[in-house]
C-alpha cells in the first residue's frame, strides 16, 4: 500500500496486506472507496475497502470470493455497480454485482470468452 505525493507523484510505502496466492491486476471503483485484485493462482477477487485519508487497505469479510480459473484481470464498471474477472484457465468473464454502501462482491454468473482472456475493459455509454 502507498501514499500519493499530491504534488510530486511520488509514492510512500505505509505497508502491505494480505492478498490470496499470486495478485496479478488490481482495479479501484470510482468513488475511491473500494479495491478488488484477481489472484490468479487462488482462483479468487480479494475485497478491500480504502480509507480516504491515508490509503489503507482492509479487507472486506470475507476476504475473498471464488472466480473462475486463473484469474488474470479485474475491471470496475463507470456506476460503481458491477465488476468483471477475465479467467484465462476456463475461458470465461465472472461477474458481479457490487454492494455501494461495503463494497461486498455478489456473483450473478460467467459468460464465456475466447481462448485464454487476459484482461478485461469496460466502455461507458453515452446516454
Amino acid at each position: 500500500m502507498y501514499t500519493i505525493d499530491v504534488t510530486t507523484g511520488a509514492l510512500t510505502s505505509i505497508g502491505t496486506i494480505a492478498a490470496g496466492s499470486n495478485p496479478v491486476s488490481v482495479a479501484v471503483d470510482p468513488s475511491g472507496k473500494f479495491a478488488y485484485v484477481a489472484n490468479l493462482n487462488s482462483n479468487d477477487v480479494s475485497m478491500y475497502t480504502i480509507d480516504v485519508t491515508t490509503g489503507a487497505l482492509t479487507a472486506i469479510a470475507p476476504g475473498a470470493i471464488a472466480a473462475g480459473s486463473n484469474p488474470r484481470s479485474v475491471a470496475v464498471d463507470p456506476s460503481g455497480r458491477f465488476a468483471y474477472v477475465a479467467n484465462g484457465g476456463s475461458n470465461s468473464v465472472s461477474m458481479y454485482t457490487i454492494d455501494v454502501t461495503t463494497g461486498t462482491l455478489t456473483s450473478i454468473g460467467t459468460i464465456a470468452a475466447g481462448t485464454t482472456p487476459r484482461s478485461v475493459a469496460i466502455v461507458g455509454i453515452l446516454q
